[in-house]
């Protein structure tokens, strides 16, 4: 009888959480696929590098047509972020899948209803903010990345942190 007593019955899994572990499942596991897949395909070969500055001469074009400077600075960044993506690319990649693997870790160990879950839910959020630090200068990284990513982090640990009462 005081064993039923002291074990008090885990409450009904909040929609909210299972609705926000469907999109980090979705959203993380397709990254960590993708990172997977490129470890394991290896670098991209000459003619998709060609290929892929092609296209961002293209945009640099149409940026300068429109006489955009925000485009244009853009663009240069993204430049510099895909070369070094490439340069080190099983670096970046590697990272990647670590940090991408952190991520699913955690909103697993949140879906299961431990709080470790939301703590590596943080770190992961972090690190795939900074992950472009890895292989370029902070000042490469355009500012517009980090505020698009950082506000959707944000918006993801905050709603995770209201079923934080029903982890243990």
């Amino acid at each position: 009888m005081q064993e039923q007593a002291e074990q008090k019955p885990q409450q009904k899994r909040p929609t909210g959480l299972w609705i926000l572990f469907i999109l980090t499942t979705i959203s993380t596991g397709l990254s960590l696929l993708s990172a997977l897949t490129n470890l394991l395909q290896g670098p991209p070969n000459q003619s998709v590098i060609k290929q892929m500055k092609a296209e961002m001469a293209q945009s640099m074009k149409i940026a300068k047509e429109v006489k955009s400077d925000f485009l244009i600075e853009f663009i240069e960044k993204m430049s510099v972020i895909s070369d070094a993506t490439i340069q080190n690319f099983t670096l970046f990649n590697g990272l990647s899948f670590i940090f991408y693997a952190i991520g699913m870790a955690g909103a697993v160990l949140m879906f299961r209803g431990l709080k470790l879950g939301f703590h590596l839910y943080i770190s992961y959020s972090l690190l795939v903010l900074i992950q472009y630090y890895f292989i370029v200068d902070p000042s490469q990284v355009p500012w517009m990345i980090l505020l698009a990513n950082g506000l959707v982090s944000l918006l993801f640990v905050l709603l995770y942190s209201r079923h934080l009462n029903w982890m243990k």
